[in-house]
């Protein structure tokens, strides 16, 4: 008879989910239904927090507010989708692939 590991029948069965993972699915579709509620005036806020707050006189345009490239960032992202990022590796690497 074999020691240790998991036995015939043993562990979660097939289609249920842990109580915590319960909880977290229940509170992101409460955060999701809370936000498409209020949409508008967040992806406004969002915005105008890009765009900055600024009067234009003779010299220019005078920030009161600088713009948020965060913001901006993050309002880019969503629309066009994420540029892919490079990554530089330095020294030897052994790549593995199986297919």
């Amino acid at each position: 008879m074999p020691s240790g590991g998991a036995g015939r029948g043993q562990g979660r069965k097939k289609g249920h989910k842990a109580s915590h993972t319960i909880k977290t699915e229940n509170a992101r579709a409460y955060l999701i239904e809370q936000v498409v509620k209020d949409l508008e005036p967040i992806v406004s806020a969002q915005k105008e927090a890009a765009k900055g707050l600024y009067y234009e006189n003779a010299k220019g345009k005078i920030y009161q507010r600088e713009p948020d490239l965060k913001a901006g960032e993050y309002l880019l992202n969503q629309a066009a989708g994420k540029a892919r990022e490079t990554v530089e590796v330095h020294g030897d690497m052994i790549l593995k692939i199986n297919v």
